[in-house]
């Protein structure tokens, strides 16, 4: 994976989804030399979001105050020291640890953690039925030093493979809750943060995430700060009914993901958060954990400034798995390699990502949709597509920004797309380059496309595009033009393109301007015959003028 660095001098100016009072408000909560980064690895702050209030009591549910069961909660959560006296501050983990052991669904137990902790991780009930509440800013959990785990995980602290295999419990857990407090992961370099076997991510047993959430249903969490993780922000493996919503999650290097989801996986609600990762923000990731199916994504109103938006991949050669029904809306951003990745390597089932709806976004990025697997019906409404360049690899035929294409760094992939649907979409370009609605390579298909209101949009006088469809060693089977704006684009297709596509339909085609060949044109479409220039018509296999 690519690494992404922001230097900190100018993090207000480039960290698109922190507003500047946030920031402010946090140097108010932690001193003023929070929002400098001269504790905090580089491009990293803690904002405030808070205060929030204890949660309101529920009838069975018990409540533990960490401040009453004798936390020292003396720890500065920037760099994990004390924030009294300096030097070292007190492991609250083990009191902590020991506190919530007895939760089960006839106890179930919320920690109120109402100051800031120094934790040798949190070790809570396989089985769920806990929670964890903070106050907003201030409180919450530093990762001490020489962990060497997980900061927050339900089940032993033995540590274990991240990925076990199949099959996955048939039982999950219940009814966990984390809200409205900060955990800084201590990711540092693998010698002086929580992993110290010379390897950052962990070590060759197993990863070490912030938070990691087992064999759970039931999953609630909100306005959660977490940062500097050595990996996964949160990881998820074996869960159904997640909500995460108001978080906002930092991170700096490789494998950094933000909300990571291992499969099997399913009713997953992701909602208000701001990412700005080293990697992936959101993963789908069927073949990891356990390995299975993931089902029902929803991801509304969250902004991003990461490698990706999303990775979906659903096989990685060996076992076959699907994606289905993912839903992404009213998200903004910017991403330095694709915003979504379909797949990471070829072999796919047949439609394995079923269903993918896009809507409502404004995203900047080498590429909108990067592709290597086979998907279903992928619907894009109502999206700006801002182009940028990218370090491209030497292997990539062309090096063309597009709305679909191979991803930069898995060039080489053969997929087949059964339905790629375009409604009120545009490109924008802000600097004179090169750009495609759509790259076909390495005998890549999509069966049908239909185009329902598109448009290139210049912010300065640039050359025109030579092609809306690059069809390099591929193919389309249907094309229907509805409605688009073709005044910045030359052609619909590449050079001798057209004896790749199976036919044109469409009632915008005429009004595209565009000439097209006689052979691919449907019956009943009015078009401008490449052979006559003209206005025409076939009907019944026989070219007419149009209007006769």
């Amino acid at each position: 994976m690519s690494t992404v660095t922001h230097p900190c001098k100018s993090l207000m100016g480039r960290r698109g989804f922190l507003q500047k009072a946030a920031a402010l408000a946090a140097g108010s909560a932690f001193g003023s030399s929070l929002v400098s980064c001269a504790r905090l690895e580089p491009g990293i702050s803690i904002p405030c979001l808070g205060p929030a209030e204890p949660p309101e009591p529920v009838p069975g549910m018990s409540y533990i105050r960490a401040s009453e069961i004798g936390c020292a909660l003396d720890c500065d959560l920037r760099d994990g020291s004390n924030k009294y006296k300096g030097g070292s501050a007190t492991d609250d983990g083990p009191r902590i640890n020991t506190a919530m052991a007895g939760a089960t669904a006839a106890n179930p137990i919320t920690l109120i953690i109402d100051g800031s902790a120094l934790i040798s991780g949190l070790f809570l009930p396989a089985g769920g039925n806990w929670a964890i509440a903070g106050l907003g800013c201030g409180t919450g959990f530093f990762v001490k030093t020489g962990t060497n785990n997980d900061g927050i995980h339900n089940g032993s602290s033995q540590v274990v493979s991240n990925n076990p295999g199949r099959p996955a419990p048939t039982v999950r857990g219940m009814n966990v809750s984390l809200s409205n407090f900060t955990l800084n992961g201590n990711g540092a370099n693998g010698f002086d943060g929580d992993s110290t076997s010379g390897i950052r991510q962990g070590n060759k047993v197993a990863w070490f995430f912030g938070i990691n959430l087992i064999n759970l249903d039931n999953i609630t969490i909100e306005n959660l700060v977490l940062v500097n993780t050595p990996t996964y922000h949160i990881r998820f493996c074996n869960v159904g009914a997640v909500t995460v919503s108001g978080c906002v999650m930092q991170g700096i290097g490789a494998n950094t993901d933000g909300l990571h989801f291992d499969g099997p996986a399913n009713d997953i609600l992701i909602s208000d958060c701001s990412f700005s990762m080293g990697d992936d923000s959101i993963a789908l990731n069927c073949p990891e954990g356990y390995s299975g199916n993931i089902s029902r994504v929803t991801v509304t109103n969250c902004t991003f400034n990461s490698l990706s938006l999303m990775r979906l991949y659903t096989t990685t050669g060996g076992l076959q798995f699907t994606i289905d029904t993912v839903s992404v809306s009213k998200c903004t951003g910017t991403l330095t390699e694709t915003a979504f990745f379909i797949g990471l390597f070829g072999g796919s089932l047949p439609n394995s990502v079923t269903s993918l709806t896009i809507s409502d976004c404004n995203l900047t990025a080498p590429v909108l949709l990067g592709v290597t697997e086979c998907f279903g019906s992928v619907v894009l409404s109502n999206i700006t597509f801002t182009p940028i360049k990218t370090n491209w690899i030497a292997s990539e035929p062309n090096h063309v920004s597009a709305l679909l294409r191979s991803p930069p760094a898995f060039a080489g992939q053969t997929f087949i797309g059964s339905s790629l649907i375009l409604q009120n979409c545009q490109i924008l370009r802000n600097r004179n380059m090169d750009v495609a609605g759509l790259i076909l390579e390495n005998n890549s298909v999509i069966n049908y496309l239909e185009i329902d209101g598109f448009s290139l949009q210049n912010s300065g006088s640039y050359a025109q595009v030579p092609f809306l469809i690059d069809i390099e060693k591929g193919s389309i089977g249907q094309l229907a033009i509805n409605s688009m704006q073709s005044q910045n684009i030359v052609a619909p297709v590449s050079i001798d393109g057209f004896s790749r596509v199976g036919s044109v339909s469409g009632t915008g085609v005429l009004a595209t301007g565009w000439e097209f060949p006689d052979a691919v044109m449907a019956n009943g479409v009015p078009y401008i015959s490449a052979t006559t220039g003209l206005p025409s018509i076939k009907i019944n296999g026989v070219v007419e003028l149009y209007p006769k």
